[in-house]
């Protein structure tokens, strides 16, 4: 939903239109009110805003206009234009509204205007705020479902609070492709090739991540970031989370080896030159800050904090097919997962210090 609502109020009586958007809009200054005059110019405005690509937030409609049921066939024909409006239903005449069968069509709320006047605006003016703060969590919700595993997700739903900002001890993963600009660049004349890879490549790396109850925290490009032990936290300092990354990163390399070899086949149809790439991985355990961080504008359920930047580190160091480990996420894998020493590293900006480094066998 943009920062500044916009709200379409649909009355066949001009009055009615003047006041109630004049009281709105001055309880409300943020908001972008629009008005028409009866159904037919309500459900135009409302396809116009759509084909701008700024669909109305909230429609309020009377229900009797042109017809007894006009204010229903606005409601119906709004959610078939826009499944996510919110839409409010008013009338005077009690004895035209069938409650039910408005709700069953998707009304948010139904106000039944006995008389017109200020109180019935009031009660529009505080259902109108109730629907735009629902629909601005419905859409938070579902580009949080993006994100989670579903079985984790029934998890949030049940208890929100779990998104609150916290410190905790992760462990967090990045991927990223080796040669993978190069390629872009030989294939550059047939674009489909590399998002057709890269959506294959993103479904098999979100899919990995949640089978082993990860949190998939964003796409970059060709690179993926991941974190363990956001929700299905264990009291075992932070170890079963980063074997469970630890399993990630290898089924992820094995299933990359799998598919590499038919995109292969495919690109060296297109290009002459010579097609060399590879996944890297990098994996640290560290205390950060997550939860959902976020504006007006954009939400970002993510985790903050100098381990992320080591994790980013680790992971520009690994070669193609490599998955290297920080000493932190080695002493919770070690007794299970054989490594061997990959070298230190020293030039973390900020980070002051000399870090030894270990592959995954």
């Amino acid at each position: 939903m943009p920062s500044r609502p916009l709200i379409l109020i649909l009355d066949d009586n001009t009055d009615n239109l003047s006041i109630m958007r004049e009281t709105l809009n001055s309880k409300n200054p943020s908001w972008e009110i629009l008005t028409a005059q009866g159904e037919a110019e309500g459900l135009q405005c409302l396809q116009d805003q759509l084909q701008k690509g700024q669909p109305v937030d909230v429609v309020i409609t009377d229900l009797v206009m042109e017809h007894e049921t006009s204010g229903m066939s606005v409601l119906q024909r709004s959610r078939q234009l826009d499944p996510q409006v919110m839409t409010i239903l008013f009338t005077a005449r009690e004895q035209s509204l069938d409650r039910y069968r408005a709700f069953e069509l998707g009304a948010f709320d139904v106000v039944e205007k006995t008389i017109r006047g200020q109180s019935a605006i009031r009660e529009i003016n505080v259902k109108t705020r109730a629907a735009l703060g629902y629909k601005a969590w419905s859409q938070h919700i579902a580009y949080l479902r993006r994100y989670f595993d579903p079985r984790l997700f029934e998890t949030i739903e049940r208890d929100p609070s779990l998104l609150k900002d916290d410190r905790k001890v992760v462990t967090i993963c990045f991927w990223d492709i080796r040669g993978f600009s190069r390629l872009c660049e030989s294939l550059k004349a047939h674009p489909r090739l590399i998002s057709a890879f890269l959506r294959e490549y993103s479904e098999l790396g979100a899919k990995t991540i949640f089978a082993h109850d990860g949190l998939l925290d964003k796409f970059i490009g060709d690179g993926i970031m991941a974190l363990f032990g956001v929700l299905n936290h264990k009291d075992d300092e932070g170890r079963s989370d980063a074997k469970s990354a630890v399993q990630a990163a290898r089924q992820l390399r094995e299933a990359f080896e799998k598919l590499l070899p038919i995109w292969m086949e495919r690109w060296s149809l297109y290009t002459a030159d010579r097609i060399d790439i590879g996944l890297g991985c990098g994996i640290h355990t560290g205390e950060v800050i997550v939860g959902n961080v976020g504006t007006t504008f954009r939400d970002q359920f993510t985790a903050l904090g100098p381990p992320v930047n080591f994790a980013s580190r680790i992971e520009a160091r690994a070669r193609s097919g490599q998955i290297l480990l920080s000493q932190s996420t080695l002493a919770r894998v070690q007794e299970t997962i054989a490594c061997q020493p990959a070298g230190e590293i020293s030039d973390i900006k900020n980070i002051p210090g000399t870090f030894p480094l270990y592959e995954v066998l």
